[in-house]
């Protein structure tokens, strides 16, 4: 087994699929300082973002294809959407992803556009796990962040004389498992 880190400049985050022997499997370990995450943290709309990590390994899958297997960690501070205090998130995500040298031909195995696997991608020159890392980041942040035990009442407006609608208003059928219930008493 051989370490990426040693193909690598240290602070690098990039994959170079060329230098990459097929026979070994390829390991890697990075912490991601302030620097590399100052763009992403704006980006995203977080107060904070520390402790990002990516490990794994990538290896050869076949004679063209290859797999990368990494753990993506962590720490990110959001504002609650209610009072805007922070709300602070782990978030540790198991990724997978398939680089085939022939997409199209990967592809042409599933009948529709939902069933298409979405960790599979045609190989790229270079990987860039800073990418992927704030990719999985992303997909995993609170869209509504809120602090514990702060509830969202809801907002009932109507005219004057007219009654609110209600969710419970909505469901007509909704009333009838009352109804039921009374009618087996």
């Amino acid at each position: 087994m051989s370490d990426i880190s040693d193909k690598l400049p240290i602070k690098s985050h990039l994959i170079t699929i060329s230098q990459l022997s097929q026979n070994k499997i390829h390991k890697f370990s990075i912490r991601f300082d302030n620097n590399d995450l100052l763009d992403y943290k704006n980006l995203l709309d977080l107060r904070k973002i520390s402790k990002v990590t990516i490990f794994g390994e990538i290896s050869a899958e076949g004679n063209k294809n290859w797999l990368l297997n990494a753990k993506i960690g962590a720490s990110v501070t959001q504002s609650c959407v209610v009072t805007m205090e922070d709300v602070s998130t782990r978030i540790d995500e198991n990724i997978t992803r398939h680089y085939f040298a022939d997409i199209d031909k990967h592809d042409e195995n599933f009948s529709s556009e939902e069933e298409l696997d979405a960790d599979a991608e045609g190989i790229p020159d270079e990987i860039n796990l800073l990418d992927l890392t704030i990719e999985s980041i992303s997909l995993n942040l609170n869209d509504f962040p809120r602090k514990d035990g702060i509830v969202i009442d809801p907002v009932l407006i109507a005219p004057e004389g007219v009654k609110p609608l209600t969710d419970d208003a909505v469901k007509p059928f909704a009333g009838l498992a009352g109804l039921r219930d009374k009618l087996k008493e």
